[in-house]
């Protein structure tokens, strides 16, 4: 059944309103379909939106003329082809005649236009578009028939191949499969159902996944998806479990089958069982890498032992702690680091003393550039001396270095560089006595476990040298202080014993002139030289008796209310003849009283030693004694203007036979600050001294008082118990 007649299209295009109705009266027909235009680019407007069969169009328009529109029209694809005619009415313009054909015009009408012969080109140019439309139409049809053709025909060959392609499938060991653009599995062979014992049903679409391993599922379809989105081949491995319950290793490999527009439209695959070649590998693998492990446990072994045997020989050639300290760090960057640090604790302050680095210039640098003296334990380094435990950090930046050791130049160590920071501490005998930070600047270098053992070794090795020559130090310390104390010891107590015989001799020696007859005046005279000689040497054995008892523990605290004033004027009183001497003027400067719970007597020998040391060394200058309550303490001064002294010497004037000023210069046996310190760390006081060569000394005794809320029925200062006996500090 034959469709009806489509109308054909035909443009008008005319400025004069009265020109177009005209046109459409003499096209006024059924078959023909007028649309009109009243300007250039409204024409232009109706060309683009639909096709036309013929265009009757008038030359002189408003806007465009119509030879550009018959232009633009031909200059398009689409309408190339369709007829202009054109309608003028000047008829004696043959340049314009020209003008149309040359721009793609098919006719040339004056105005006004004779019907019949409008009708007569416009019939001409309507068949001609109607019969090209049919053409087209039954080549249509012909060019679906063919396809339906061919696409019967490939229907068949494709039947024909999926089946050899099926046959093919189940006759190979592989588990083949088939999948569509999305993933899902549309096809398996016979060896897949056979292996898992799965319906097809169960393994359609991603019902395949059941048969994976859950341990390799997640990792296997995320790098499935990944290809599926990629449209690149794939390869991975995992598990499958069989029929029998048992999960097998297999390689799975698919790749993508593609149109003639090289577009993806589907993917194609299989399984292959590599259960006992993986198992081979593995075992391969494993004996491999035990044998690697070995070999190399094995060479770490003979280098560490290489290592600290070279440590032992460094540390060994000298009994010098630092020389101990310049060899240690100097292997220690040499073989298991870039750059290194040590810091030891000496005289109860930590001391970096000493830095090596790999380079030369570099280790020039940290010379000048990392401070020596630490202002407190901090950081990495007083954790690790806090708990005697290593400090790794396997990555780390310069800052956190810089954090670690202490160093407040962090430009210092950004220029030098750190990667990797490891901290030891060096423990003997149950004491740490320092810590040897280790860095390498390397990216590629890390500290290992390896690594760690061995520095851990060369610290306990360096840290035994280290004690034995802090050990040797000492004793050869002892030794010396003990032949200076023996020898002022001896001449201490030799000018009093002296200066008693020959008192003695002379007393006989004029007793014997005078035939037993000499004045009881003289008598008296001569024997009270003599006591002062024999209270004299009495203070000295006195004074050995104390550090005896201290080093003892045995010092023993008679306590009872005292006041501090009574006994600051006894001694000034008792002392005065030899500030007299000193050409010292003593001013005393005392509250009406400062009583406390103490043993006098101790108290008398500390403020005795204090004035005394003030006499020697402040000879003709002024002396001042000062007592005063301050809180919860009663503080007792001693100051002179005399020699002073110096920094380095302030915080070693309280150890044992300790003296800041030469013997040759100054008698004594050096033990009187240090009688001082042990009385007051035994009543719970303390001793401070400010100093300076040539300005004088202050010295600042805090003795603690009794507690506010004491018995107010008992003396001031009272404790329980009537005596105190302990060790001394």
């Amino acid at each position: 059944m034959s469709s009806a007649p489509v109308a054909t299209s035909i443009l008008l295009v005319d400025d004069q309103p009265e020109n177009l109705v005209a046109l459409t009266a003499i096209l006024g027909e059924e078959s023909y379909r007028l649309v009109t235009a009243a300007s250039g680019k409204d024409a232009l407007l109706r060309i683009l939106s639909e096709d036309f069969a013929v265009i009757l169009l008038d030359v002189r328009l408003p806007d465009i003329d119509g030879f550009e529109v018959a232009s633009l029209v031909k200059q398009r694809e689409r309408s190339r082809h369709t007829p202009i005619i054109f309608l003028t009415a000047a008829a004696d313009d043959v340049s314009a005649i020209y003008r149309a054909y040359a721009v793609g015009g098919v006719d040339y009408l004056l105005k006004p236009l004779e019907p019949e012969v409008v009708q007569a080109k416009v019939a001409v140019f309507a068949e001609l578009h109607r019969r090209g439309e049919q053409i087209k139409e039954q080549a249509e049809l012909l060019r679906k028939a063919e396809q339906r053709r061919r696409d019967a025909e490939v229907e068949e060959l494709r039947r024909a191949a999926q089946a050899r392609y099926q046959n093919l499938a189940d006759a190979i060991p592989q588990c083949v499969f088939t999948a569509k653009l999305d993933g899902s599995v549309d096809y398996v062979s016979s060896r897949w159902l056979q292996y898992t014992g799965l319906a097809f049903e169960a393994l359609r679409g991603w019902g395949w996944q059941a048969a994976v391993h859950p341990n390799d599922l997640t990792q296997f379809v995320g790098k499935w998806r990944l290809s599926l989105e990629s449209g690149d081949p794939f390869q991975g491995e995992c598990r499958l479990r069989s029929v029998h319950g048992v999960y097998r290793w297999h390689l799975c490999q698919a790749v993508p089958e593609r149109d003639v527009w090289k577009r993806v439209v589907g993917w194609l695959g299989s399984f292959t069982d590599i259960d006992d070649t993986k198992r081979h590998e593995q075992e391969r693998i494993h004996l491999l890498t035990r044998e690697r492990a070995a070999r190399a446990e094995a060479e770490a072994a003979v280098r560490r032992s290489e290592l600290l045997a070279e440590a032992s020989s460094s540390f060994s050639a000298s009994l010098d702690e630092d020389s101990v300290a310049a060899a240690l760090t100097r292997l220690a960057a040499d073989r298991i680091c870039t750059w290194c640090v040590l810091d030891l604790r000496k005289e109860g302050a930590l001391r970096r003393t000493a830095v090596a680095h790999r380079s030369r210039e570099a280790a020039r640098s940290m010379e000048q550039r990392i401070p020596r003296d630490l202002v407190a334990e901090a950081g990495g380094i007083g954790a690790v001396l806090a708990s005697g435990r290593p400090d790794l950090r396997v990555e780390c930046a310069p800052r956190d270095v810089a954090q670690a050791l202490d160093v407040g130049d962090g430009a210092a160590v950004q220029e030098l560089g750190a990667s990797s920071y490891l901290c030891v501490p060096l423990v003997t005998r149950g004491d740490v006595l320092g810590a040897l930070s280790l860095v390498w600047v390397e990216p590629g270098e890390r500290f290992d476990p390896p690594d760690f053992a061995v520095a851990v070794d060369l610290a306990q090795r360096a840290a035994l040298c280290l004690e034995n020559a802090r050990l040797l130090r000492m004793m050869r310390e002892a030794v010396q202080i003990r032949e200076d104390f023996v020898s002022v010891a001896s001449h201490e107590l030799r000018t009093p014993l002296s200066a008693l015989v020959l008192q003695i001799q002379g007393l006989s020696r004029t007793i014997a002139r005078s035939g037993g007859e000499l004045p009881a005046a003289q008598v008296l005279a001569k024997l009270s030289q003599a006591e002062g000689q024999i209270e004299r040497l009495t203070r000295l054995i006195d004074t050995l008796l104390d550090v005896t008892r201290i080093n003892n523990g045995q010092l023993e605290l008679s306590l009872e209310d005292v006041d501090l004033c009574d006994v600051a004027r006894e001694v000034a009183v008792r002392l005065a003849s030899e500030v007299e001497r000193a050409g010292c003027a003593l001013e005393l400067d005392l509250p009406a009283t400062a009583v406390g719970r103490w043993d006098r007597l101790r108290l008398d020998q500390v403020v005795t030693n204090l004035l005394v040391n003030a006499i020697k060394y402040g000879r003709g200058k002024p002396i001042q004694l000062r007592v005063a309550v301050d809180g919860e303490s009663a503080v007792l001064q001693v100051m002179d203007q005399g020699i002073g002294i110096e920094k380095e010497f302030i915080g070693r004037i309280f150890g044992r036979f300790e003296r800041a000023a030469p013997t040759s210069s100054y008698g004594g046996l050096g033990v009187g600050l240090y009688i001082v310190d042990q009385i007051l760390k035994a009543h719970g006081g303390s001793i401070q001294v400010e100093s300076a060569p040539g300005v004088g000394s202050r010295f600042q005794v805090a003795l603690p008082l009794p507690s506010r809320d004491a018995d107010p029925s008992g003396p001031v200062g009272e404790r329980p118990e009537p005596s105190v006996t302990g060790p001394a500090g």
